[in-house]
């Protein structure tokens, strides 16, 4: 039927479902213009249909390219009730009947393309876990290769891939994934038992060495205390802030990874099985280059430049020129409390052990933006047309991992300021850490006429921890702002609503991170910033607060 110049024809009455009428319309050209010679111009593509469905003038906010290509695809994606409207007008044209009939059997088409695919997960579901293992062994994989068996029964030609079935090859881990697989699930645990064990090895150095607690007079009068054990970033960041960091890192991978993933693209919550993995560890590959890159970093500047640019030529001169003098430097005007030689050991040791957990930090702020990433483009295309997750789950998922960025960056900004306090205390007149912070809060509150003083000495670290507190900063509020722009492209469809809750738990994280940054930045700039650092301590207890990332 040719109407106002356009092939009309009345959708079939036959049982389709929606994916088999969608065919039969563009295979015919219903609703195409017509030429000359009867025949419709043109074919329906992706991008003729979208342009056709964006002309609509209800359709202000446009049906997005993508889901009109899932459309065309063999899958069992079906379309969303806004988008049956449109595509009912466009197979309609201006006649309203065949517009009416369109609408009417779309959507009977839309319950029967749903109703198949529930039926073919119950089904995939009861299907036996023996017919899968079975179709994994040897002849089965290779029908057309004679192995031994005796061959698998060899150690060494064994393969065991992560659901633990044995016989299977498999490629070897990359660089990128064995970064994710020491920083999720129980993995994170040898992690933490590797970064205890080299504390208590540099505990044992440090006391073999004599420097456990050791002093030097940088003036007459003043014995400054510069030992391992009054050192905060060789105690409270390897015992407390560290491991904190690396547990909300691995929560919050292991977390996307086994549970909010799945529940985003409509799967059963995973395990630890490789292959229902696979589209995140190719997420996680993207990233290849940006892990090797933090090394690589890592090791010859956090590393080899600090040590050979700074220290050595320090030890071999015998003049500090200017540099702090630190438990490694002590050497150079305590030569009778530790030899050139030992320092030299104590620090080349120190500052890998540095370059190490500064490749943490920097790989934990690196899985929250892979993390974020993984969200955006899973919230914004796979589930924008014919998905049956409701969006309150997909907004729960997100607010999930705003939560879990929020903790990995309160102890990311806690690194940054237990390494500025020990360097703000090295160029103080205070006789140790303690006496320092104490005589700070005592002066603020006017409880003591004394007031730190200054020595002459510089630190690069001040510029490395300004560095670290704006990437941290800089990596949650880009996240924020993704996860956000998520929610918006959602909404577009109906399917978010903002609420006032989630608009004040969003301003006490950047709150909390805003007082965190703040008392970094201040840590000796004026009597009193122990008070900040104090309150700053106080809250961090944030994190404690909001959705708890369960695995089980």
């Amino acid at each position: 039927m040719i109407t106002n110049k356009r092939n009309i024809s009345l959708p079939p009455k036959n049982g389709s479902d929606f994916k088999e009428l969608f065919k039969y319309a563009t295979d015919i050209g219903v609703g195409l213009p017509i030429g000359g010679d009867g025949l419709p111009i043109g074919t329906w593509t992706p991008q003729t249909l979208a342009a056709a469905l964006s002309e609509i003038e209800t359709n202000r906010a446009g049906v997005d390219l993508r889901a009109v290509q899932h459309w065309f695809e063999d899958n069992d994606k079906g379309i969303s009730a806004p988008s049956i409207n449109l595509l009912a007008r466009v197979f309609g044209g201006d006649n309203t009947e065949a517009t009416t009939a369109w609408r009417s059997e779309l959507t009977a088409g839309q319950r029967r393309l749903m109703a198949k695919r529930k039926a073919s997960k119950n089904k995939s579901k009861r299907q036996p876990m023996e017919a899968a293992v079975e179709d994994l062994t040897p002849a089965k994989l290779w029908p057309d290769v004679a192995i031994p068996v005796e061959e698998f029964n060899e150690p060494s030609s064994v393969q065991t891939d992560s659901s633990g079935i044995s016989g299977v090859p498999h490629h070897p881990k990359t660089f990128a994934e064995r970064c994710e697989q020491i920083l999720s699930g129980s993995e994170s645990m040898n992690l933490l038992i590797t970064y205890w064990l080299v504390f208590c090895g540099l505990g044992l150095m440090n006391f073999v060495f004599n420097t456990l607690s050791v002093t030097y007079s940088p003036f007459e009068g003043l014995d400054k205390q510069v030992g391992f054990i009054w050192a905060p970033t060789l105690t409270v960041l390897p015992l407390v802030a560290l491991p904190l960091f690396i547990y909300y890192v691995s929560e919050l991978t292991t977390y996307w990874k086994r549970v909010g993933r799945p529940n985003c693209i409509s799967q059963v919550v995973s395990t630890i099985d490789s292959k229902s993995n696979a589209a995140w560890y190719a997420k996680v590959n993207n990233f290849s280059f940006s892990f090797w890159a933090i090394a690589l970093f890592c090791f010859f500047f956090v590393f080899g430049f600090q040590w050979s640019g700074i220290y050595l030529p320090a030890y071999l001169s015998g003049d500090a020129n200017g540099v702090q003098i630190d438990r490694y430097l002590v050497a150079l005007v305590r030569p009778e409390a530790i030899s050139i030689e030992e320092a030299m050991v104590l620090s080349f040791v120190g500052y890998m052990y540095t370059a190490s957990y500064i490749a943490v930090f920097m790989f934990g702020l690196l899985f929250f933006v892979i993390v974020v990433l993984d969200f955006h483009d899973i919230s914004t295309t796979l589930d924008v047309e014919g998905n049956k997750i409701e969006s309150d789950q997909i907004r729960r998922e997100g607010q999930k991992v705003v939560w879990g960025g929020f903790r990995v960056v309160v102890f990311a900004l806690w690194l940054a300021t237990l390494v500025k306090l020990q360097i703000t205390y090295l160029s103080s007149d205070s006789s140790n850490f303690l006496s320092w912070l104490s005589t700070d809060m005592a002066g603020a509150l006017d409880a003591t006429a004394l007031r730190n003083g200054w020595l002459e000495n510089s630190s690069i670290s001040h510029f490395t921890t300004f560095m670290m507190m704006a990437v941290t900063v800089s990596v949650f509020i880009f996240g924020v702002l993704r996860i956000r722009r998520s929610f918006e492209r959602l909404s577009v469809y109906g399917r978010d609503q903002h609420s006032t809750r989630d608009y004040l738990a969003l301003f006490e994280m950047l709150g909390v991170i805003a007082l965190l940054s703040t008392s970094l930045v201040l840590v000796g700039r004026f009597t009193g910033f122990s008070i900040i650092v104090g309150i700053s301590a106080i809250a961090s207890l944030h994190v404690l607060s909001g959705p708890k990332l369960r695995t089980f």
